[in-house]
C-alpha cells in the first residue's frame, strides 16, 4: 500500500439523514440501457453479495490494461470487498454523468447510509480504464432543517456512531467554532487489545495534513521579508544537481504541487525509519538528482519531494531545522502543547495504534497494525483534534501570519479534474456555495482531515487510525452539515 493514498482527498463523503436515505432507496431510479449501464448495474449486483472471487473475476474480464496499472486485482478486490461489506446493499440515487465513455452513478448503502459515488470510464473497445466507488456528498435538499448547535451535535454523535458500528471508521470527528469545541464524537480504539479510548488529547499521525505547517512555515518567512513565493530553488541551493529545477521552479510551486518534482518516501532507508532524521536536508539526496515530471509550472502532480525541498528552504532561510523551527514557531505559537514533527520514533504514551488490511503479504481480512511512519516537511506529523483546532484558530487570526499572506496560501493555484482547487498546500473545494480549505493525509492506518469553512467561524477535524477513506465516511457528511449550517448563518 503506497504511503500516501491521495485518492482520499476531497472524497466529499456523507452520511445522509434518515429521511433522505430512505427516500433515496425508495426512488425507482433505472440505470441507462447502454454498455456502461449495464456494466454498472453488474457492480452493484456483485456489491450486494460481496463475493471475493467474483469480484476479482469480474474486474479480470473487464479491466484494460490501463486499468490494471498502479494496483494489483487482489488489492483492487480488498479495496471493493471493503466498500461493500461497510456500506451494504447499494441503491441507484442518480445518474449523474452517462456517456459513451464515462458513467457516474449516485449510490446509497443500505447498511451503512453513505452516499457513494460509482465512476467507470471505458477505453474504446470497451474495456474498463477506471473504476472506482468513492464516498460523495448528497443533494443539499437531504440537510436537515434543524442545525443548531444541538441538533448538529446530535446528528455527527449519530453519524460517527453508524460508521463505527459498519467498520467504516474509528477515531474522532470535532466541529469548532473557532476554539470552542460544539461536538466531539468518537469510535472504536486508540489500541484494540487494551481498550484504549479516543479523545480530543489522543496523539494520531497526521499523514499529508502536515503539509500545512510547512506551508505556514514557509508564510512566516514571507512575511519576515526573507523569502518570497516567487524565489527560484537555486536562490536556496545554488548547487541543486537539477539544473531545471535549480532555475524554474520556485518556491510557490514546491507548495502547490506544480514544480513537477515527483515522490521520496518508497526511498527512504531502513536507517532513516529506525533512527529518524534531524533535518529536512538529509532527505535531498533521495530526490535532487530527479528531472521534472514536466515544465514547471505548466501542470500538477502530487509532489512528495516538492515539499520536502520546501522545508529544506525553511532551514537554508532560518538557521534553525526543520523539526525545531516547527517546534518553536507553529506548535508553541498555536498553543499545540501535544504535536510534534514525529522526526525520530520514539514512544508516545497517547499515541493511536495504526490499523491496516493492506500488509507487505497483500491484503488481510483482519485488521493488522500498520508500520509506524516519521515525519518529514511532506507529512508525517503527530497531533491531536484539540490542537489542530487551535491551529485553524491561529491561522484564522493571524497567530502564524499575517491575513494577506494566508490569502495567498488559499488561492487556487491550478484546478485539478475531479479534485477541486489546490492552492499552497491547501486543498480548495466548494460546498453548498462554501468555500472550504485545508488538507487530509492518508496512508496505511492512517486517515485524517482538516477543513476551514471560509467566511464562518468553523473548523472540522477528522482522525482516524485506520486506512482511508476512513476520513471521508467520517468528515465529510459532518462538512456538509457545517457548510450548511454555515450558509444559512446559524
Amino acid at each position: 500500500m503506497r504511503k500516501d493514498r491521495r485518492c482520499t482527498w476531497l472524497l466529499l463523503a456523507t452520511l445522509v439523514t434518515p429521511c433522505a436515505s430512505a427516500n433515496a432507496q425508495s426512488s425507482s431510479v433505472t440505470l441507462p440501457e447502454t454498455p456502461l449501464g449495464h456494466l454498472a448495474s453488474d457492480w452493484i449486483q456483485l456489491c450486494q453479495h460481496a463475493n471475493r472471487n467474483q469480484v476479482a473475476q469480474w474486474l479480470t474480464a473487464h479491466l484494460s490494461a490501463d486499468g490494471m496499472r498502479g494496483a494489483s486485482v487482489p488489492y483492487r478486490t480488498a479495496i471493493q470487498i471493503e466498500e461493500c461489506t461497510g456500506n451494504g446493499a447499494m441503491q441507484v440515487a442518480r445518474v449523474r454523468e452517462s456517456t459513451t465513455q464515462r458513467m457516474q452513478v449516485e449510490l446509497v448503502g443500505a447498511k451503512s447510509g453513505s452516499w457513494v459515488l460509482l465512476d467507470l470510464e471505458a477505453n474504446d473497445v470497451g474495456q474498463l480504464d477506471h473504476v472506482s466507488a468513492s464516498p460523495t456528498v448528497p443533494p443539499e435538499s437531504a440537510m436537515p432543517r434543524d442545525l443548531s448547535d444541538s441538533a448538529l451535535g446530535k446528528d455527527v454523535r449519530a453519524l460517527v456512531a453508524r460508521i463505527g458500528a459498519a467498520g467504516l471508521f474509528s477515531g474522532i470527528v470535532t466541529v469548532a467554532r473557532d476554539t470552542h469545541v460544539i461536538v466531539q464524537a468518537t469510535t472504536g480504539y486508540a489500541n484494540h487489545s487494551r481498550q484504549t479510548p479516543i479523545t480530543g488529547s489522543t496523539q494520531f499521525t497526521l499523514g499529508s495534513l502536515g503539509k500545512m505547517f510547512t506551508a505556514a512555515s514557509i508564510g512566516q518567512l514571507v512575511d519576515q521579508g526573507k523569502i518570497s513565493f516567487g524565489d527560484p530553488v537555486g536562490k536556496f541551493f545554488p548547487d541543486y544537481p537539477n539544473a531545471l529545477v535549480r532555475d524554474q521552479v520556485t518556491v510557490g510551486m514546491l507548495l502547490s504541487h506544480t514544480g513537477g518534482l515527483g515522490d521520496f518516501l518508497a526511498r527512504r532507508t531502513p536507517e532513516m525509519m529506525k533512527n529518524g532524521v534531524a533535518r529536512a536536508a538529509e532527505f535531498l539526496p533521495l530526490y535532487d538528482h530527479d528531472a521534472p515530471l514536466f515544465t514547471p509550472g505548466t501542470q500538477w502532480a502530487y509532489s512528495n519531494a516538492g515539499l520536502a525541498l520546501a522545508g529544506a528552504i525553511v532551514e537554508k532561510v532560518s538557521g534553525e531545522d526543520y523539526p525545531a523551527y516547527i517546534r518553536q514557531n507553529i506548535f508553541a505559537r498555536a498553543r499545540m502543547a501535544h504535536s510534534d514533527p514525529n522526526n525520530q520514533p520514539r514512544a508516545w504514551s497517547d499515541l493511536v495504534t495504526p490499523y491496516t488490511k493492506f500488509t507487505p503479504q497483500g491484503p488481510s481480512a483482519d485488521w493488522t497494525e500498520a508500520a509506524a511512519d516519521i515525519g518529514s516537511p511532506a507529512g508525517g506529523a503527530i497531533s491531536t483534534a484539540d490542537d489542530l483546532v487551535r491551529f485553524a484558530a491561529a491561522l484564522r487570526h493571524g497567530t502564524l501570519e499575517t491575513s494577506a499572506t494566508f490569502a495567498e496560501m488559499i488561492k487556487p493555484r491550478h484546478v485539478v479534474p475531479d479534485r477541486g482547487q489546490y492552492g499552497y498546500a491547501m486543498e480548495i473545494t466548494d460546498v453548498y456555495g462554501r468555500t472550504v480549505v485545508g488538507h487530509g493525509g492518508g496512508f496505511s492506518g492512517v486517515s485524517t482531515h482538516l477543513y476551514l469553512v471560509l467566511g464562518s467561524p468553523y473548523t472540522i477535524v477528522v482522525l482516524a487510525n485506520q486506512d482511508p477513506p476512513a476520513d471521508g465516511y467520517g468528515g465529510l457528511m459532518t462538512l456538509a452539515l457545517v457548510a450548511e449550517k454555515a450558509k444559512r448563518g446559524q
